[in-house]
């Protein structure tokens, strides 16, 4: 039995993360700034413990962990959410007593950063938009004309986070790139959209879920189903060969019926782990990768949703948003382990809370205290 621990307790896909460790026998102990999220009341979390906000306070976060890691006697540490950057950062000092899953902070940053993605996937020769990076106002004057048929996204965010998809000329009067807050312009790509999480390990792919992004709340899904994509498999495989990664990737991709391209990286857990709700094997691929002889592939035995995602999304007005609704689980469900799903309300009550005291909205809200612009 190992000891994992888990950072970034407050997002559903922890919460399955840790369900899956636990149903495979080992011990779980979760650590995030805040008090109270969705992992602290589930059974299979043995502990939980509250960190400083590695946003606002990195020293204090960095110690305070790596006292955690030392005295807890954790065999894998697991960023999950915006944290991994900060993990990384610490992750020179973590390395001498815990294995921690997670590139180097530069790679980290080149995968995060929407244009260096872009470079990066485009001299491996994988597809990806004409993309373009903007560092001042005027580097968006050449793009105005076409801006119907471009997407313009801040090269550091998340969630979809200001995204612009074939803005009016007002809107971009209102976007002003800067070195701090440089921006990218993308070619529109039209297509089926999906979405995949993988873990890597040295350049080879260990477990791998592609699924289809057709219910979302913001630009968030909301709803999972597998999908088989030979064109995405085949791409990220190449990616992982040519990058020889360890760690956790997702990917958004457009596939056009010729060929797919992949819109941006998110080098970290995704929602892609619900897929893998009936296997916790899929563990050992982080646990012991080289164990892993082929790549497993996530085979839920039924679609899963956010239940309430899909409630605020506005889905349920939908014939189409209704059916999925019926069929697929909430993932905050679980047989055996009934309190993250109970205590949903309360814990949605807390977040607009929290939104409102920083005036920011929900999802923004999730990642105030722990996300990663590009800081030294």
């Amino acid at each position: 039995m190992a000891h994992v621990l888990l950072t970034g307790g407050r997002a559903p896909a922890t919460l399955e993360l840790a369900r899956l460790f636990g149903r495979a026998g080992h011990a779980v102990t979760v650590a995030d700034p805040w008090r109270w999220h969705v992992c602290r009341v589930s059974r299979h979390v043995k502990r939980s413990v509250r960190l400083p906000s590695p946003r606002r306070h990195f020293p204090g976060f960095s110690r305070a962990l790596l006292d955690l890691v030392r005295s807890a006697h954790v065999d894998l540490l697991v960023p999950t959410c915006e944290e991994v950057f900060w993990v990384a950062r610490a992750a020179p000092e973590l390395r001498a007593y815990t294995r921690v899953l997670t590139p180097d902070l530069a790679v980290l940053a080149e995968l995060h950063h929407k244009g260096r993605f872009a470079h990066l996937a485009a001299h491996l020769g994988l597809g990806v938009p004409d993309t373009h990076l903007l560092t001042a106002p005027e580097d968006l004057l050449p793009f105005i004309r076409n801006a119907a048929s471009s997407v313009f996204k801040p090269a550091w965010s998340r969630f979809g986070a200001r995204t612009l998809v074939s803005p009016s000329r007002e809107t971009l009067a209102r976007v002003h790139p800067s070195p701090r807050d440089p921006w990218v312009v993308q070619d529109r790509v039209h297509g089926e959209e999906l979405c995949a999480w993988a873990v890597m390990s040295r350049g080879r792919v260990r477990a791998l879920a592609v699924y289809p992004s057709r219910f979302r709340t913001g630009r968030a899904s909301v709803h999972f189903d597998a999908a088989r994509n030979e064109r995405v498999t085949a791409w990220i495989e190449r990616f992982a060969r040519a990058t020889g990664l360890t760690g956790q990737v997702a990917f958004d991709f457009v596939d056009t019926g010729s060929h797919v391209v992949a819109l941006e990286c998110n080098p970290r857990l995704t929602s892609g782990i619900h897929l893998f709700h009936d296997q916790p094997e899929v563990t050992r691929a982080l646990l012991d990768p080289d164990a892993v002889e082929t790549v497993m592939l996530a085979r839920p035995a039924r679609p899963l949703m956010v239940a309430a995602g899909m409630v605020l999304g506005g889905h349920l007005a939908t014939r189409e948003g209704r059916r999925a609704f019926r069929t697929a689980r909430d993932v905050l469900s679980a047989s055996g382990d009934p309190l993250p799903a109970l205590a949903q309300p309360a814990l949605l009550a807390a977040l607009a809370l929290r939104a409102a005291r920083g005036r920011r909205g929900l999802l923004a809200a999730t990642t105030a205290d722990i996300e990663w612009n590009g800081e030294a």
